[in-house]
């Protein structure tokens, strides 16, 4: 706790840890794989390496700059710098529950099957979102990420993180040597990593890269930038190559954990929802020892999908506690509400029920509305506010001075950044007009 009563991280490696498990999400380990095997294999890794270093790093450490240097969350930061901007903070407050309410349906699946398959019981993915039972899945999961914000920055994020984290990484490890030793091992890893230079020439592997790297890391939300108004000692720029190397880790070797898998069952390696919940489990199913391994995978995805998803509600509770003067615990509640009734048609989307809009479950439109174009808008929003609107001395004094680096580091954040996002977000646009 502050001299001013605001909670602090206990440790640099605590607000590591913590912020690891807001970057390593469910589409690090099911999304980042497939999209390196369909874009280039190891070829891609190259425009991503760029993608994190020269535009995801130094938008994550503008956040953690910004929200040290004010000690505030998201619209009161933004207030500081200009009155005018509350308002502009707030809509990304609202972008990121939106996000979060449906982020907690996928993450109520992955607790359901990772229940299922600990008691020896897996269930059709048809068969159980035919039913209602997802909804009491949604609910499960919603309170886990409550109970784990309600009891504060370091008796519930951090420590949450402080366990989940290694244990996600020890169960990795454990599932990739086992994958490894697989008779298709060889062949998925050259689906995998197998180099395709000529895909380089592509524009849209560049596009697909910037936008993984970016979505990845857990910057544009103002996640990152109310995790760092926690933070009051310690290099930024240390700490968030710290995060952003363990966050490619984690995903390289997610997809060493499953392509080996998929192509020794000899299945199609397909992506999205089909991947985690269709083909990895009949896959499972057929394996030695599946039930078991079944379950350490979908523990591991919900220990990644707990810790991104405490991480969305942090920004909304801390608005209210720094903007609204709310207790935290009231705070915790209001928003908990809101978004499991914001999530409601995203949950009833894939029950029963079979919630529509337009012919496409309301999910659907959801993860394209707000989680990719809704994203974007924001951390184009951040990048511009904090490169253009922060005094430049402000930042120099968060990143250890204004020496060459930090000069080339400002023309990143003010120019390149917002031009790579504006691509990035008419990309996304074209495509869905297509």
């Amino acid at each position: 706790m502050s001299d001013t009563g605001r909670e602090e991280w206990s440790s640099t490696p605590g607000f590591i840890l913590a912020s690891i498990g807001s970057a390593v999400g469910i589409g690090n380990i099911w999304r980042f794989p497939y999209i390196v095997g369909s874009n280039g294999g190891g070829a891609f890794l190259i425009p991503y390496l760029i993608s994190v270093f020269l535009f995801g790093l130094p938008l994550m450490v503008l956040e953690f700059a910004i929200g040290r240097s004010t000690g505030n969350s998201v619209a009161s930061a933004f207030q500081s710098l200009r009155q005018r901007f509350f308002t502009v903070g707030l809509a990304i407050v609202v972008i990121v529950c939106l996000i979060l309410s449906y982020y907690l349906v996928i993450t109520s699946w992955v607790l359901a099957y990772a229940l299922f398959f600990a008691l020896n019981r897996p269930v059709d993915f048809g068969a159980f979102t035919g039913s209602y039972l997802p909804l009491a899945f949604f609910l499960l999961s919603g309170l886990a990420v409550f109970v784990t914000v309600r009891s504060g920055v370091r008796e519930g994020i951090e420590k949450v993180a402080r366990y989940l984290i290694p244990a996600l990484v020890a169960i990795l490890l454990f599932l990739v040597a086992f994958s490894l030793t697989g008779p298709g091992a060889l062949e998925g890893i050259r689906f995998y990593l197998l180099p395709d230079y000529s895909r380089l020439a592509d524009p849209g592997v560049w596009t697909a890269a910037f936008g993984q790297a970016f979505f990845s890391l857990s910057v544009g939300m103002g996640v990152m930038l109310t995790y760092g108004s926690y933070l009051k000692r310690g290099d930024l720029f240390r700490s968030a190559s710290i995060i952003a190397v363990a966050d490619m880790v984690i995903a390289i070797l997610a997809g060493l954990m499953i392509f080996p898998l998929v192509f020794t069952a000899g299945v199609d390696p397909a992506a999205g929802v089909n991947l985690a919940f269709v083909t990895l489990p009949s896959v499972f199913m057929e394996m030695q020892f599946g039930m078991v391994l079944g379950a350490l995978f979908f523990l591991m995805l919900f220990a990644a999908a707990l810790t991104s998803a405490v991480s969305m509600l942090e920004v909304p509770v801390a608005t209210l506690m720094d903007s609204y003067g709310y207790q935290r615990r009231r705070a915790t509640l209001l928003v908990f509400a809101a978004v499991m009734l914001l999530g409601l048609p995203s949950a009833l989307s894939y029950t029963a029920l079979r919630f529509e809009i337009f012919g496409a479950p309301f999910l659907d439109l959801a993860d394209y509305t707000f989680g990719t174009i809704g994203l974007i808008a924001a951390g184009l929003i951040l990048s511009v506010v904090g490169g253009w609107y922060m005094d430049r001395t402000r930042i120099c004094a968060e990143i250890g001075g204004c020496g060459w680096q930090q000069r080339i580091y400002m023309v990143l954040i003010r120019y390149c950044v917002p031009v790579i996002l504006v691509i990035t977000l008419a990309a996304n646009l074209f495509l869905a007009a297509l």
